[in-house]
């Protein structure tokens, strides 16, 4: 039995001890710090503002300051401690987050008070006075500039701009280091840094673990690393390329420490660094026009160093018939923009114009290297032509900053004449050249030519032979429609070869985009193979014409151009109708004899 007392004793006891064990809770606040209050320049400068024991708040909001730019950082840490000293427990909970000044000009400022709003009272940090100077020559740590290689471009030259980081070689005499180039790197801040027009070909290299290396050149009197990221550049105007919003922010250390890891090792590390925010001053690359003076009538746009190569087929033609050219262009000076680079212009050069049909359209050209490749088709008008005659190209030469042509060598060709002949034109004495049929030449071709070797000449008929030069073909015209009818009830396939050249000149007036031209020229290849459209590719056609016994020409001629499809429908451009018919037409003839397979077999 415990006295009374001494149970009173115990139990004021055991209340002094609960009321030791409750936590206390400090005073609440906000507070906020710098590491230094002298500051440069343009050199973002980090103020950390914590703050304790307030649970619902609105802000910090602050007062702008003339001369300083102040922004929040994202992010912040919350963070809660419990401390017990001779059985007193206290517990604090504080809320933490960054700001960032940056100074835009010399002079001593106050960074001002950061204030906060909780149950309706209001509770602010002091003002933190600070010092800012302009760095001076020995304190360019870091600098960005803009180069081009060449310095200098034209419209219509390719050329590359150049992002380079100088950085300041670091030593610390104290400890007798120096930093490599992998360590100044990986002081620059990645994220925190806008890298403009520069931002893609970063991105490659970090996705390829790869990085900028830095070369140890002499820079205004300063050892720096030089990091260098490279851009090709196409200047489409006249002036000083933008490059966006290029600012490139590092940690500059200005001390370095020893000290130990988890591992016991002994570990370098930064102890004390500056904020560094730079952008290039300027940027020096200049895009200049190309000159007025002395430009040549047929020049269209050409900027580079080019040799001109020609070939030409068929040589051997009848008056109208086409006549593929393919003009290879090839830059020597490796600077040329070839993607814009377009084809001469053959309607502008007067031998064309006076022996040849040239199309309106531009000929659609295909980048092979430093070359372009371009094809156009073209028609004698009259069988006294004897060559196609040189093709001219000029260009401008940005080495000599002159206007500079090149021709292509003359290629001989037999052009044969056409004729049309009338079946009524009466027999003629021996020697009449007046009476011989008339014989005429069409503009732009002929739908069914003959050659003057093969034409006879016609003679007067009698009924009996009329009605037999009549009746017997349109007795065979009408068995072979007969036969046909009857093979298409069989097999509609043939149908769907009959109209498909009909059908593909249809689609070719109704749409001129280039996917629409692809899938037409990929229906009447299927419809000449009696294949199925569906799913049918550029692969799938080649393959099919050649397992058809297609000579290997026209499958090559019809891969080329349903790639210049391709190219078209996703850099952008046309393709011109006249060579898709052409293309249709070989084909056609390729596979006229062709027997097509059973139902369900391969084609």
């Amino acid at each position: 039995m415990i006295p009374a007392r001494l149970r009173q004793l115990l139990l004021a006891l055991g209340w002094i001890a609960a009321l030791c064990a409750t936590p206390v809770l400090r005073a609440q606040g906000i507070v906020a710090r710098v590491a230094t209050q002298e500051a440069f320049v343009n050199e973002p400068l980090r103020v950390a503002v914590n703050i304790t024991d307030v649970e619902d708040f609105d802000g910090p909001s602050f007062e702008q300051v003339d001369g300083l730019e102040i922004k929040r950082l994202p992010g912040e840490q919350t963070s809660t401690s419990i401390q017990t000293v001779n059985g007193r427990t206290t517990q604090q909970r504080t809320v933490g987050m960054t700001f960032e000044v940056t100074a835009t000009r010399a002079g001593e400022f106050a960074i001002p008070a950061f204030s906060i709003v909780a149950g309706g009272l209001t509770y602010a940090s002091k003002p933190i006075s600070l010092k800012v100077s302009v760095p001076q020559g020995s304190d360019n740590l870091l600098m960005v500039r803009v180069t081009g290689s060449p310095s200098a471009v034209y419209i219509g030259q390719r050329g590359g701009i150049n992002l380079e980081l100088c950085i300041k070689r670091y030593s610390d005499a104290g400890m007798g280091i120096t930093l490599d180039e992998a360590s100044m790197w990986s002081l620059v801040d990645l994220q925190g840094s806008s890298w403009g027009v520069f931002t893609p070909p970063l991105q490659k290299m970090l996705s390829e673990n790869r990085r900028p290396r830095g070369e140890l050149r002499m820079v205004d009197g300063t050892e720096c690393y030089v990091y260098s990221i490279a851009k090709e550049f196409d200047p489409i105007a006249v002036g000083t390329p933008s490059v966006g919003d290029v600012r490139v922010r590092m940690e500059y250390p200005t001390r370095l420490q020893r000290g130990s890891d988890f591992f016991m090792a002994n570990r370098l590390s930064v102890a004390a660094a500056r904020t560094l925010n730079v952008s290039p001053k300027s940027i020096d690359v200049s895009v200049l026009p190309v000159p007025e003076g002395g430009r040549p009538k047929g020049w269209n746009g050409a900027v580079g160093d080019f040799e001109l190569l020609v070939v030409a087929k068929p040589l051997d033609v009848a008056v109208g018939d086409p006549i593929t050219l393919t003009m290879r262009l090839s830059d020597r000076s490796g600077t040329a923009s070839l993607e814009g680079l377009q084809a001469p212009s053959l309607t502008e050069q007067s031998a064309f114009a006076e022996s040849f049909r040239v199309p309106s359209e531009a000929a659609s050209g295909t980048v092979e290297g430093r070359s372009k490749v371009f094809t156009q088709s073209i028609r004698a008008l009259g069988d006294g032509v004897r060559e196609i005659p040189p093709v001219e190209l000029s260009f401008f030469d940005p080495a000599s900053g002159t206007f500079r042509s090149v021709r292509s060598a003359p290629i001989a060709l037999t052009v044969r004449p056409s004729a049309l002949v009338r079946v009524d034109a009466p027999e003629s004495a021996a020697g009449d050249d007046a009476a011989k049929p008339s014989l005429t030449s069409v503009a732009g071709g002929l739908v069914a030519n003959m050659s003057v070797d093969e034409v006879r000449v016609p003679r007067t008929a009698g009924i009996l032979q009329l009605a037999l030069a009549v009746g017997l073909p349109l007795g065979a015209l009408l068995t072979t429609s007969l036969l046909s009818a009857l093979a298409r009830r069989v097999d509609p396939r043939s149908a769907q070869r009959t109209l498909a050249m009909g059908r593909l000149e249809q689609a070719l007036s109704s749409s001129p985009a280039p996917e629409a031209v692809e899938s037409a020229m990929l229906r009447f290849i299927a419809a000449r193979l009696g294949v199925s459209a569906a799913g049918f590719s550029r692969k799938d056609a080649c393959e099919a014409l050649a397992r058809a016994e297609v000579d290997a020409a026209t499958v090559e001629r019809t891969d080329r151009f349903l790639r210049e499809c391709e190219r078209a429908r996703y850099l952008g451009g046309a393709v011109a109708h006249e060579q898709a018919l052409e293309v249709a037409r070989v084909i056609e003839t390729g596979t006229k004899d062709l027997r097509l397979a059973a139902r369900g077999s391969a084609a």
